[in-house]
């Protein structure tokens, strides 16, 4: 095999058919490829155990000494494990998401609704490069799915702008950012929730449900505003009783948000039911689960209430509302409903807990037994009524004793 010279490689003809190859005998690797129309130099290498090809350049735009040069920098770089750019696998969106999935969803409160989004609005695009997607995918997906669901749109635009920042940031692109400058669709702030005349109504509801886990479980995100997945994944481990404060997980290493629990809740909890050795307060399928989906459970009980636009979240704005109706200091709200402004934050910080435990038994006994500048709440329940006449126990009862005592 001889050296691979300048008039070696000017004498080579072009290819009949197909491509032949002149390899270097100084250099293991470097080779002068020749096709039917060019000539151009190439460097073969086993790299993470499989035989790859890498193009220098054409022969005319560099000479042989050049394409050598380039040829053992780049065998350098492969002998200490890096892989070429021109043959390093482009990443695709499917390994963002699983990324995204991996690092960034674990600490969000939201991950819930992101797994949903992935999987019903983007799953198609996991084939498709990084560098494949463009703006003009997104505005298009983004309109599409505004037809019919506006908001939604607008939070897949959201979820997209923040895997490609991240993705930047994790080194998997260096392009312009294609969900960014997109225009959301216009939005209104939604300020639904429970008036004095419908919260008895609800309760009366959940009385009729069937699963006592689901009726208490709905009672907590009342009283405390907690969110969906707080209330129905809160275990035991993270309730004190004897206390009343329910230690709610944060994630990604933060402190747990701390709610004091008014005692009508947990005079409500330490009746409740542990079902063996699973650790979850609010019990679901399975000997470990807890409760999953209650939408449709959710769909039943504001039916009977009578009403129908009520979504599971405006619980957790009745709540807010409810305490700020009555006169509770915004600090008190924010602290409580647990807010991360920069700016509320700082106004939390001198807060102890005292003042926001007064002020959850103050409404919970405003929700459940009537009275204050609310108005009466639990049906049937006589204002001015004590906390040691808790109508909420009831729901802590199998059905058949819900029936029965509705039987009298």
């Amino acid at each position: 095999m001889p050296k691979l010279t300048q008039s070696v490689a000017e004498n080579a003809p072009l290819s009949s058919d197909g491509q032949s190859f002149i390899r270097d005998s100084e250099l293991a690797g470097f080779a002068l490829r020749v096709t039917k129309g060019t000539k151009s130099f190439v460097l073969e290498k086993r790299i993470h155990g499989q035989m790859r090809r890498v193009t220098i350049g054409r022969f005319g735009t560099l000479t042989v000494d050049e394409a050598r040069q380039q040829a053992a920098l780049l065998a350098t770089e492969i002998s200490r494990g890096l892989v070429p750019k021109s043959i390093r696998k482009k990443p695709s969106f499917g390994e963002l998401a699983d990324l995204y999935l991996e690092r960034h969803v674990p600490g969000k409160r939201s991950g819930r609704n992101d797994r949903a989004v992935l999987r019903n609005h983007l799953a198609g695009w996991r084939s498709r490069t990084l560098t494949e997607i463009r703006r003009d995918d997104v505005a298009r997906l983004h309109a599409e799915i505004g037809q019919a669901a506006p908001y939604q749109a607008n939070r897949v635009v959201a979820l997209l702008r923040k895997m490609f920042n991240l993705a930047a940031t994790w080194g998997l692109f260096g392009g312009e950012n294609p969900a960014a400058q997109i225009a959301f669709h216009p939005e209104e702030k939604r300020q639904r929730f429970l008036q004095p005349d419908e919260l008895p109504r609800v309760f009366e509801a959940l009385k009729e449900e069937k699963n006592e886990y689901v009726r208490v479980a709905f009672v907590t995100a009342i009283l405390t505003g907690a969110r969906r997945e707080e209330v129905l994944t809160m275990k035991w481990e993270d309730l004190n009783l004897e206390r009343a404060v329910w230690r709610v997980p944060q994630g990604n290493g933060a402190p747990p948000h701390v709610i004091p629990l008014p005692g009508l809740l947990v005079n409500l909890l330490q009746q409740q039911r542990r079902a063996g050795s699973n650790p979850y307060v609010f019990v679901g399928e399975g000997a470990q689960g807890h409760l999953v989906n209650v939408k449709r459970t959710w769909h039943r009980i504001r039916t009977k209430a009578g009403i129908a636009d009520v979504r599971i979240h405006d619980l957790r704005r009745t709540f807010a509302a409810w305490l700020s109706a009555a006169g509770e200091s915004l600090s008190v709200v924010g602290q409580i409903m647990n807010h991360r402004s920069p700016v509320t934050t700082a106004a939390y910080g001198a807060l102890r807990v005292d003042p926001i435990r007064e002020a959850l038994e103050r409404n919970a006994r405003r929700m459940v037994l009537g009275g204050g500048k609310i108005g009466p709440a639990f049906a049937n329940q006589k204002p001015g009524a004590t906390a040691q006449s808790n109508p909420l126990l009831i729901l802590t009862a199998p059905e058949s004793e819900v029936k029965k005592d509705e039987s009298h």
